[in-house]
């Protein structure tokens, strides 16, 4: 006899099957072109088990964002060592976010969909709330001088918003880009 699965595994079940159909889609087709109609058909579920967890479009593409993040995030914790610098933790999270963005899907996703769909300010929150505070904290750890918390968290701002742009130029000619980042992260640190 097979164990029939909570309520909460089908929930978590239902809202996987749609944002991992979501993101394929939104990849192959672009966000503009995407219907919940077509998310809902290649998902298996219905409309409105996708208006169950999300408002709209909008709100799934958040999802989305929040996924991709998040898989990129375990892409850096286990290229982290364990006591490696704080520079060296800084340069290889910016490696791996552009190595993301030099896929063109990932790039036209998270760097031009995400942010004309949702609102530069929205997506924004999405990009600090992922970025900010781990960023900030190993600029702190990396300053060659104490720095208040306010300054560790400006320069990693500025950090963000240079691998942002730089995220866009490496989905074009990624070959200068990662030196690029590491000089300012140096020069930004000295």
């Amino acid at each position: 006899m097979c164990a029939r699965r909570s309520n909460p595994e089908r929930t978590a079940a239902t809202r996987r099957a749609l944002t991992g159909t979501a993101r394929r889609l939104f990849v192959e087709q672009g966000y503009p072109a995407t219907t919940l109609a077509a998310i809902t058909r290649a998902a298996g579920v219905t409309t409105g088990a996708l208006y169950h967890h999300w408002s709209g479009k909008e709100a799934l593409l958040a999802a989305v964002v929040h996924d991709v993040y998040a898989d990129l995030a375990r892409r850096i914790a286990t290229r982290t060592q364990a006591g490696s610098p704080p520079v060296d933790r800084l340069l290889l999270a910016g490696d791996e976010f552009l190595a993301a963005c030099v896929d063109p899907r990932v790039a036209r996703l998270i760097l031009l969909d995400a942010p004309a769909a949702l609102g530069y300010e929205r997506w924004s929150e999405i990009d600090e709330r992922w970025w900010l505070a781990p960023t900030a904290a190993l600029v702190r750890e990396a300053a060659p001088q104490p720095i208040t918390a306010n300054r560790s968290r400006l320069l990693a701002v500025a950090l963000l918003g240079c691998l942002t742009t730089l995220g866009r130029e490496a989905a074009t000619a990624p070959a200068e880009v990662a030196a690029a980042y590491a000089a300012v992260v140096r020069a930004v640190l000295a």
